[in-house]
């Protein structure tokens, strides 16, 4: 099968980052980051990696720590590594109120965890 790479990026990131996908649905709550998506496959990719590519201060993210450059490890116990998209997606969509926790490695090489609690999208 030929590799899109534009197209299959573009696809793991809707589907494993809501936050970056302007929602209609007011009851989706976000955690202020957005995130770089390496992955294999077109319509339910298997992550290879997920970087924290920025976030937004004063929000869940940024108030817990998470700075960009820092590598998404695992999200709610399950391992980013070889995991569908789809997957990782219905693990991070959280109701404002909802908590998620994902454990990250730092550039140094530093892992650490943190749990953040959703917001709503802020208008």
């Amino acid at each position: 099968m030929p590799s899109y790479p534009t197209r299959r990026i573009a696809l793991a990131l809707m589907a494993f980052a809501p936050t970056m996908v302007a929602v209609a649905e007011e009851s989706r709550g976000i955690f202020g980051l957005t995130v770089k998506v390496d992955s294999d496959g077109v319509f339910n990719p298997t992550l290879k990696s997920v970087l924290i590519q920025s976030v937004q201060s004063g929000m869940p993210a940024a108030l817990a720590g998470i700075v960009a450059g820092d590598l998404i490890l695992e999200v709610e116990g399950g391992k980013v590594a070889g995991a569908k998209a789809s997957t990782m997606a219905d693990r991070m969509n959280k109701k404002p109120g909802e908590q998620v926790t994902l454990k990250l490695r730092r550039a140094n090489g530093e892992a650490y965890e943190v749990t953040l609690v959703a917001v709503p999208p802020r208008h």
